[in-house]
């Protein structure tokens, strides 16, 4: 007997999370022949499932018109889930493979204040290597995952931030209150931040958001690294894709959105 993974499903479960998720993507209740013609599915076996389904709850029936349309239920039944899913450990197996694939000093960064925290942080395992620690703060102005986190809190968050002084780290540092703006604007555009020697010299970051189920942005998580074990345009190029993908990844168990990065330069 062939162990296949296809053999091995459920077809009515499958067609009831489909189902499911059709009722959630719709801004209007629907009958049973506009299911069955949206999942081609015959119309006996919408109705099985969703009577099933009318039967604990998860979706109600309009006796006058006869459609249907999700209750709260399924989204009672998530947030619980999603309350127990801590961003720590949601995120630590994904900030371990980043690491694993990269290389470099990988880290998971929280907005505390007017600084970024790490609260991972993987060292890297090159011959020189951009040093962190957990628990180690920075700031926002010249670092990836500060402008990220920053870029994403707002109007009035960044307005006040703004009003700062900003000390020049390298000739690199933006210190000027609106280019700066200007810059978290293209982060939002583009998807991503970078710190190209704005903290210190040799050294290049780059750092994505991830969201929450609420759609705010509750982490960021990057990578850093020498100029001196890979040139800037690889490390952008490739590690960054990978570091979107992890953000992506993150993001969806945190049941937040996913964000594509653009082709968009700082």
């Amino acid at each position: 007997m062939e162990n296949n993974s296809t053999q091995q499903l459920a077809p009515a479960v499958t067609n009831a999370v489909k189902l499911i998720e059709l009722l959630a993507s719709e801004s209007q209740a629907l009958g049973i022949s506009e299911i069955s013609r949206k999942l081609d599915l015959n119309k006996n076996m919408v109705y099985r499932i969703l009577n099933t389904l009318q039967k604990e709850n998860w979706v109600y029936l309009d006796e006058q018109n006869g459609k249907y349309q999700l209750t709260l239920q399924p989204f009672q039944t998530t947030s619980k889930s999603l309350q127990r899913l801590t961003l720590n450990n949601a995120a630590l197996p994904f900030v371990y493979s980043l690491w694993q694939k990269t290389g470099e000093s990988t880290y998971l960064a929280v907005l505390r204040e007017n600084a970024v925290v790490y609260i991972q942080h993987l060292d890297s395992v090159k011959s020189v290597k951009v040093s962190g620690a957990v628990g180690g703060s920075y700031p926002l102005y010249c670092s990836a995952p500060g402008k990220v986190l920053l870029a994403y809190a707002g109007d009035e968050a960044i307005d006040r931030y703004c009003k700062l002084p900003f000390r020049k780290m390298t000739e690199h540092t933006i210190t000027d209150p609106y280019e700066f703006k200007a810059y978290l604007a293209r982060v939002r555009e583009n998807g991503y931040a970078t710190d190209i020697e704005e903290f210190g010299y040799g050294i290049v970051c780059y750092a994505a958001p991830i969201f929450d189920h609420t759609g705010a942005v509750v982490g960021s998580v990057g990578c850093s690294g020498s100029l001196v074990t890979c040139d800037r345009d690889t490390f952008v190029s490739v590690y960054g894709r990978r570091i979107s993908e992890t953000a992506n990844q993150i993001s969806t168990l945190l049941g937040g959105r996913e964000i594509y990065p653009t082709e968009g330069h700082f």
